[in-house]
């Protein structure tokens, strides 16, 4: 197995992390690149080991997905549409070179790559927190069968574990695997040129690069594309958003007032990715805004939304200087807007979690839980507040483990005592 290329993620508050693009054959990993988990991805309920597939390769010498399937360690199939199997046997270990397979299960077949990699990437975010789940293994999932093209999905996936390591997801090595040369061939510069963004950033970061120098090279590296290749769609926005502070601070003489501070942050995600995020009791967010400035951001599922604004008002009664992150609009997910949740989520003294089975099957629910329970891990300090909202009996065991507020089933008294509480402590 060969490493054609790697993006060096740098973590103040934790050990650096790696991805890396090579080329090998992942049902013969050798030992200098073992992996805890090796992520597959089948049609659901089926690991039939079709020819030329992955599963077939692992059947072929040995390890039987259809086998692993029948004693799952965690099925979470309904929610997320993956699951993990238990630890492979210690021959099989020392055969294959990793522990468990994540096998990921699309609900439905999609080749937009957004959808993809959102749901790759919940379910990999979901068992990560397991603190001997180091490092991970995939092909470029979706580019086969499904055949979405590597210049379309190989940014997309690059975007999202930039952005996931970097925010804390404890992994130490996100290695993303070719098979063949004509793979190789198509995908390593398409990798290089997400590199030298990520590096841009990185550039922009340290000072060691102009506003207007930046915003020239990610044009000149936008120019270079291959026809239908996407930028890094966080990592871009970055780029721009850093690009323009650095601007203003060079246009600002010693001699010159400065300007005031910014009342609202500029809000990508009203452009592309639906609606801007609004919360009529609370400033805009300020990326540079170092404190807090919620004392709660309110994570709910939409269905939910007139019992949560009864809870919400209660809050405001029983305090009229709480400040909320609470979203009244119904915002689909997308690159930018999670970049955006977790922004919010960072400036939050605690995230308020309703949890029912609309919740944990809800995607965008998802991507908040996760945004606030990384900020959790790397700050190793309590941020998430449950409240259970609705009875779920198949509640995800990365929720079920914090103790809640039982306010089942919508139970209004419940629900005020509890807001007359949370405003007295925060």
């Amino acid at each position: 197995m060969q490493v054609l290329s790697e993006i060096m993620i740098s973590r103040p508050q934790q050990d650096n992390a790696v991805i890396q693009l090579l080329q090998g054959d992942l049902s013969a990993v050798p030992k200098e690149h073992a992996a805890d988990i090796l992520i597959i991805s089948a049609y659901p309920g089926s690991y039939v080991p079709v020819p030329r597939t992955l599963i077939a390769a692992l059947d072929s010498k040995g390890l039987s997905v259809e086998q692993l399937a029948k004693n799952k360690a965690i099925d979470l199939r309904d929610q997320l549409g993956c699951w993990l199997s238990q630890p492979l046997t210690a021959a099989q270990q020392e055969q294959f070179n990793f522990k468990k397979i994540l096998c990921f299960e699309p609900w439905h077949s999609t080749t937009e790559q957004t959808a993809v990699i959102g749901n790759i990437f919940r379910c990999i975010n979901t068992f990560a927190f397991n603190e001997n789940n180091n490092t991970i293994a995939m092909p470029v999932l979706a580019s086969g069968k499904q055949k979405v093209p590597f210049e379309k999905m190989l940014p997309a996936m690059l975007d999202a574990s930039i952005f996931w390591l970097e925010n804390g997801l404890p992994l130490k090595a996100i290695k993303l695997v070719l098979y063949s040369d004509e793979q190789a061939a198509i995908a390593l510069p398409v990798f290089s040129r997400a590199k030298q963004q990520n590096e841009l950033k990185q550039s922009l970061r340290n000072g060691s690069i102009s506003g207007n120098d930046a915003l020239k090279m990610l044009d000149i590296k936008k120019q270079e594309q291959l026809p239908g290749e996407e930028m890094m769609q966080m990592v871009a926005s970055e780029i721009q958003e850093l690009a323009g502070r650095v601007k203003d601070k060079e246009n600002t003489t010693p001699s010159s007032v400065p300007p005031p501070r910014p009342t609202a942050a500029p809000n990508p995600a009203a452009s592309s990715n639906g609606p801007v995020i609004k919360d009529s009791t609370a400033p805009s967010i300020t990326p540079d805004e170092t404190k807090p400035q919620y004392d709660y951001f309110v994570s709910y599922a939409h269905k939910h939304a007139d019992v949560v604004d009864v809870f919400v008002a209660n809050l405001k009664n029983s305090n009229k200087e709480v400040q909320l992150f609470y979203d009244k609009s119904s915002i689909p997910p997308g690159g930018l807007w999670i970049k955006q949740i977790s922004d919010a989520i960072q400036k939050a003294k605690k995230v308020l979690v309703f949890l029912s089975p609309e919740y944990s099957n809800s995607p965008v629910c998802w991507d908040e839980f996760q945004c606030a329970k990384l900020v959790e891990y790397t700050t190793r300090k309590p941020l998430i507040q449950t409240i259970y909202l609705y009875n779920d009996s198949a509640m995800p065991p990365i929720m079920g483990i914090y103790s809640w507020a039982d306010c089942r089933e919508g139970d209004a008294e419940k629900l005020q005592k509890t807001a007359i509480e949370l405003c007295s402590i925060c």
